[in-house]
């Protein structure tokens, strides 16, 4: 009987020092644990002109996270200036001393779920979203433990601007296709290079001005495009031999538009390589909500 007493007693004393244990921990410590390992997110362009702000990204800009080492894939973040604040909170593991690896993609496409994946651009560019949401940009962070990941993204396709000049007599460009180009790339967000070229088609350009209009392409090896004018004439401007397109460059052709009655079956043109000018902002639906701590 006396052993069953001290049995008991024993088993009373470790409960409560078990029960002190637990108390230690309040709370408002997990909370502040949670919040120091949080990881924060900063995002930024890469040599080019920006957009209107001359920031990289408008506030509101939906940016895709990847974090495989936390079990965090395509999380939607929002910019905020140069803060990119995640839909869900992606946290430094406790007592982790190696690196992570961290991917960041835009525009944010909520049906990704890997680092490689698809990416189609639109063949009609004339609207001001179908332009702005070809412009792929990727970037790739290998950072240590509670530092910030500071995620600086490239453009990963080309554009092409083309100004015409030359119109008389109240002509005007109505439109702009850039001919037989792929429209499709399986695209690695970790080295940000876009490969297996499928699905051709002609790209009608998005107009800029009354004699500007662009488009962003798939780098491949460009042609030729063809111009129609109000005044019911069709042109076709080549390079003549095929002209590569570079992953991250934006050219630019400045095209004379022919007087009436001169030859234009075929007219040559050359690009320039200049800077990437935006010049807009992507319509978003309602923000994902953030979760809380």
């Amino acid at each position: 009987m006396r052993k069953l007493i001290v049995a008991i007693s024993l088993s009373i004393i470790a409960l409560g020092l078990c029960s002190c244990r637990r108390d230690a921990t309040t709370p408002a410590d997990v909370k502040e644990d949670l919040q120091e390992r949080t990881v924060v997110f900063t995002a930024a362009g890469r040599d080019f002109t920006t957009k209107s702000t001359d920031s990289g990204f408008e506030d509101g800009d939906a940016i895709g996270i990847f974090a495989p080492d936390m079990d965090k894939y395509n999380v939607q973040a929002l910019v905020s200036g140069s803060s990119l604040t995640p839909s869900s909170a992606i946290r430094w593991g406790k007592g982790q001393e190696s690196n992570s690896e961290f991917y960041a993609y835009y525009p944010y496409n909520p049906e990704v779920s890997k680092p490689t994946y698809s990416f189609s651009i639109a063949t009609d560019q004339t609207a001001d979203d179908a332009f702005l949401s070809a412009d792929l940009r990727t970037s790739h962070v290998s950072a240590a433990p509670l530092s910030t990941v500071a995620f600086v993204l490239g453009h990963r396709f080309s554009k092409i601007t083309f100004a015409f000049s030359g119109l008389a007599g109240g002509e005007t460009i109505t439109g702009v296709a850039i001919k037989d180009l792929y429209t499709k790339a399986l695209v690695d967000i970790g080295t940000g290079a876009p490969g297996g070229l499928e699905e051709k088609a002609d790209i009608s350009a998005h107009k800029r001005a009354e004699t500007v209009f662009e488009a962003v392409v798939i780098p491949q090896t460009y042609l030729k495009t063809v111009v129609k004018t109000s005044a019911g004439r069709t042109l076709e401007y080549t390079t003549f031999t095929p002209f590569m397109l570079e992953s991250g460059c934006a050219y630019r052709a400045e095209l004379t538009v022919p007087a009436s009655g001169e030859d234009t079956s075929v007219i040559g043109l050359t690009f320039s390589i200049v800077d990437w000018d935006d010049g807009g902002v992507i319509s978003y639906g309602e923000p994902s909500e953030q979760e809380g701590l």
